[in-house]
Parts: structure tokens; C-alpha cells; sequence
């Protein structure tokens, strides 16, 4: 079966390997060409040319509404957008006759690439039985009924980790560092609680980083400002979200853009290790 993927930043190289592992016959476009070098796809110039399956992994809502043409029998959204930018791609590609589903991904790009990647694939039956072969390889599934409830289900989760971590780092460790609890201790206290696995995932993450960030402070701002304009979009205001949007697009603004989004909360607060008097370590 042929698949295509548009866009090959780190999650669409991803998928592309993932593909090619499993036998598909693999094409790919991205915008900077070079990005195409040494991934196991056939180039393609233009979008157009797209054929089989097309994924597209372009970066956000004004990457997609430019995606105009492209080739392929089904089209499938993996990357994270608005609500209303899936709405509108969705009523352009399907008046052309195209099927289209919407598949955002739970996981990271070496979850994609192993298999162990979530895919929340939102669209008609009809269209996901056409390229369930495809999916069947690819990792788990969930299935929603739409493609615009896929990637609400997509932001609400993203939007949840992105401020559970700018919680655990920029609340907890700071209140416990101030008062003389060690963040050893903190972990201790949260391997013993239904915080288990949030901190054998992230506490060396955030507390020692030590490799480039797979995603960024800048990505999780855009994700947690799509997740609120979709809600105010609908009249359900997300206040708390609302507050971590503000936090991330703040520290992005500062030049932090780069950093891993599990560090935002200690990048807020400056110098970390202050005790109740504010005097600094010495």
C-alpha cells in the first residue's frame, strides 16, 4: 500500500521510518528539502503528488490552511490544530470527494517510531476501514466519532500534561525547596501515590535535563492556546488552562522557546533554591 506522509519535522520522520519498517511503499514531501535526506521515503516536489494515504504533520493552523492540492485517496491529519482549522479543512478536502480523517498522536516521536504511539482517529467508518491496514501497524487506536472530537480529545490531553508539569515543577518543588524538602524526598513521597509514573517519567527530565527536547516550551504553548481558543470558540471558557497558556506563551516571548515544556515552571521562577527568607544558596 502506498502512504505519504507532508511535513517531516521530528514526528513525521517518525512515521515515515515507522512505515517503512512495516512494508509500506513510502513517499514524502516537507517544505525544507533537506529534511527529506537520509529518511527511508521517495521525495515527491510538490503535494500534489501525493498518493495512497496521505498523513499531514505540518507545524500548525496557518501550515495547514495552506495545504492546497494535495494528492492522495484519504487524508489524514496527525498534527495538532484548532478546532476550527480541522472544521475548515474538513468541509474543503471533503467537497472534493476526498475521505478525511483526523489522527493527532498520543506520544512522542520514539513512541511513533516503535509502535507504542496513541492514535485518536476521529472521522467516518467508512473512511477509516479504507486505511485501517494502515492504522493496524502503527500503535493503539481510539476511535471517535469525528474528526473535530479526535483533536478536542488531543488538546484536552495535551493541555492536562502541559499544566500538570508547569505544576510539578514551578509549584511543588519550588514550595518544597523553600521550606527545606529536597527534591529526592518530593520524589519519594510521589512514587508512593498515584504520581508514580508522572515522576519516574519526568522528575530527571525536569530536574536534569540532558539531551534535546523532543517537544518544546514553544509547541506546548501553541497546543495549550489552540486547547483555549477551541473551548472559547464554544463558549466554555477554560480557566485554568487559560492561566498555563499565559505562562508558556510568556516564557516563550523571554526567549525560552527552545526548552524542554517539562522545565517551564523552574524557568518562571529564576534563582530555585531560595530559602523562606529569600536569601539565595550560598
Amino acid at each position: 500500500m502506498e502512504v505519504t506522509v507532508i511535513g517531516t519535522g521530528r514526528m513525521g520522520s517518525a512515521l515515515v521510518r515507522r512505515l517503512a519498517k512495516q512494508g509500506f511503499d513510502v513517499y514524502a514531501w516537507n517544505r525544507t528539502r533537506d529534511k527529506l535526506r537520509d529518511l527511508p521515503a521517495k521525495a515527491i516536489d510538490d503535494i500534489s503528488q501525493a498518493r495512497g494515504v496521505t498523513f499531514i504533520f505540518v507545524s500548525d493552523d496557518e501550515a495547514l490552511n495552506a495545504v492546497k492540492g494535495v494528492g492522495g485517496d484519504v487524508i489524514v491529519l496527525s498534527g495538532t490544530y484548532s478546532i476550527g482549522a480541522v472544521t475548515a479543512f474538513n468541509i474543503r478536502f471533503t467537497s472534493m470527494g476526498k475521505g478525511l480523517l483526523a489522527a493527532p498522536v498520543v506520544g512522542g516521536p520514539a513512541d511513533v517510531e516503535n509502535g507504542t504511539a496513541i492514535y485518536l482517529i476521529g472521522g467516518p467508518e467508512s473512511t477509516y476501514q479504507r486505511v485501517k491496514e494502515v492504522f493496524d501497524k502503527l500503535g493503539s487506536i481510539i476511535r471517535l466519532p469525528t474528526a473535530e472530537a479526535a483533536m478536542a480529545l488531543k488538546l484536552a490531553y495535551n493541555s492536562f500534561l502541559i499544566g500538570t508539569m508547569a505544576l510539578l515543577g514551578g509549584e511543588y518543588v519550588v514550595l518544597g525547596r523553600t521550606y527545606g524538602v529536597d527534591d529526592d524526598t518530593l520524589r519519594a513521597l510521589l512514587t508512593k501515590t498515584v504520581f508514580k509514573e508522572v515522576s519516574e517519567k519526568y522528575m530527571d527530565r525536569m530536574l536534569r535535563p540532558k539531551s534535546p527536547p523532543s517537544f518544546t516550551l514553544a509547541l506546548a504553548a501553541k497546543d495549550v492556546h489552540y486547547a483555549v481558543k477551541s473551548a472559547g470558540d464554544a463558549k466554555t471558557p477554560l480557566i485554568v488552562s487559560s492561566a498555563v497558556k499565559s505562562l508558556y506563551e510568556l516564557l516563550a516571548v523571554l526567549g525560552f522557546g527552545n526548552e524542554d515544556y517539562v522545565r517551564a515552571g523552574l524557568l518562571e521562577i529564576g534563582p530555585q533554591n531560595k530559602d523562606v527568607h529569600g536569601r539565595g544558596d550560598t
